[in-house]
């Protein structure tokens, strides 16, 4: 050493024996004196034992701030998880509103189609009786033409019996002389003849008369068949655009069943996402319900239709189609493991799997343990951490303070009732801070560390009860630092 480095450390020395000299406490007890002497090294001792304490008060309250700033930030991630569940919710909701519209759109064009049928039917029935109609009418101009061709037959027959008649007409006068003495007789005959005469000229006239008649009837009724033909031509073109009109709503029709299809796959694929998430949810909720120790058949049970074993790909219906057994069996798939799901969160938020103290160390794990007082072995309930005078007691889980005050072997404890059967229980406290009935919630402080009650130092007795029986603390507490690092890993 150098003389330097030794006059600085004499200096050093002489300086804190001006700051802390020599002292002496003086005692007296029943009228006699004693000293008690406090030398430089003594104080030198407690000041460095005071800041040592002091550094470890600091250290401990920045750590505290900081284990509170990571359960906010864990609080705040469990929301936002909620939250984006809800609007998943929604989102399906409005996926299934948007297929039932479609639906009803796609029966409203099958009803129009089926008009359309039912049109063009009704122009084919009227074709064809139109087409009867018109061979009627040709039968019977059939009928008019032969009846001309006998009258034209009757009138050269006629012409014929005329010209007979003339010949015999010349024969009489030709023998009027020789005939005279049948004068009266050829005169009769004449007259006869003249009324034979006159009758077959009303006959002729009368036949002349239902010639034009049925004229005039031809030509209505080729006048009706040339309007037939028009209205059979605009019937053709109508039927032609009534095609026209089908295939494009046949179209249309084609384009809505590939865009509903579209719809109803990526439908299907989102449901399906939803159920294998859901799925994965469920079974971390119950690995965590698991690593506390709790019998997961009897504390959240399956139903007994879901007892059997199911699966397969999630595949979405519209509550207008008609479902298939399959489809049917995935919509009950779906819906029981959203029940699922909602039973084992609504057990899962009641696990108090957080810590009651921020900076602790276990001096008695739960089970068989020599009893710190009488030394004999005993059954202990809980586990016991110990940790800095008068720190802050939280609540591990959100629930209803059921109890608050003394007993006698607890000392001041709180036992918070969080539902589903379950209950912690803080013992050994040195102020409660909260009162029966009160709801606290996950972080809330409850008490303050102490050492009232059966104790040897100041630290505080943590029981998790199930249905009043009590269960291993630590499986709790190390359930919850795996939630915590799958939080932090994002699984």
């Amino acid at each position: 050493m150098t003389d330097e480095s030794v006059g600085w450390a004499d200096r050093t020395v002489q300086k804190v024996r001006r700051l802390l000299p020599e002292r002496q406490i003086i005692i007296r007890t029943e009228g006699e004196t004693s000293y008690l002497r406090l030398s430089t090294a003594l104080q030198v001792s407690v000041v460095a034992i005071w800041i040592g304490v002091a550094g470890w008060v600091g250290f401990a309250t920045v750590g505290f701030q900081n284990q509170k700033e990571m359960i906010a930030e864990k609080a705040d991630a469990i929301s936002r998880s909620r939250q984006a569940y809800r609007k998943l919710l929604d989102q399906v909701s409005d996926y299934q509103l948007s297929i039932v519209g479609i639906t009803r759109d796609l029966k409203e064009t099958e009803a129009h189609l089926r008009g359309l049928f039912s049109q063009n039917e009704e122009l084919k029935q009227d074709l064809s009786s139109t087409e009867v109609a018109l061979r009627s009418s040709e039968e019977e101009r059939s009928r008019i033409a032969s009846a001309r061709k006998q009258m034209n037959d009757q009138l050269e027959l006629f012409s014929s019996e005329l010209r007979q008649i003339t010949g015999k007409n010349n024969a009489l006068e030709a023998h009027i002389g020789t005939l005279r003495q049948h004068l009266a007789v050829v005169e009769a005959e004449k007259a006869e003849i003249a009324a034979e005469r006159a009758a077959l000229d009303d006959r002729l006239w009368a036949l002349h008369n239902e010639l034009e008649a049925s004229s005039a009837k031809v030509a209505l009724l080729e006048s009706n068949v040339r309007g037939l033909k028009t209205d059979l031509r605009t019937v053709i073109l109508e039927r032609s655009a009534v095609a026209v009109d089908n295939d494009t709503l046949r179209a249309q029709v084609a384009d809505l069943e590939s865009t509903l299809d579209s719809e109803r796959d990526a439908h299907r694929r989102e449901l399906v996402e939803i159920s294998e998430r859901t799925h994965g949810q469920i079974a971390k909720v119950e690995d965590v319900i698991r690593r506390t120790g709790l019998k997961l058949d009897k504390v959240v049970p399956l139903r007994p239709e879901d007892a059997t074993g199911k699966g397969g790909p999630f595949q979405p219906v519209s509550p207008d189609m008609t479902l298939s057994d399959e489809d049917d069996a995935l919509r009950v798939e779906l819906d029981r493991r959203l029940d699922r799901w909602q039973q084992v969160v609504s057990f899962y938020t009641a696990l108090p799997l957080a810590k009651p103290l921020e900076q602790y160390y276990i001096t008695s794990y739960f089970g068989r343990r020599k009893d710190p007082i009488n030394g004999r072995y005993s059954v202990h309930s809980g586990v016991d951490l110990a940790g800095p005078y008068k720190q802050e007691v939280t609540a591990t889980a959100p629930g209803v303070v059921s109890f608050a005050g003394r007993r006698t072997a607890y000392g001041r404890v709180i036992d918070v009732d969080h539902g589903h059967g379950l209950v912690t229980r803080y013992a050994h406290l040195a102020k409660i801070k909260v009162k029966v009935g009160q709801r606290v919630d996950l972080g809330t402080t409850i008490a303050l560390l102490g050492s009232s009650g059966r104790s040897t130092g100041p630290h505080v007795h943590y029981e998790v009860r199930y249905n009043d029986k009590p269960i291993n603390p630590s499986k709790f507490m190390k359930a919850g630092i795996h939630v915590q690092q799958q939080a932090k890993t994002g699984d």
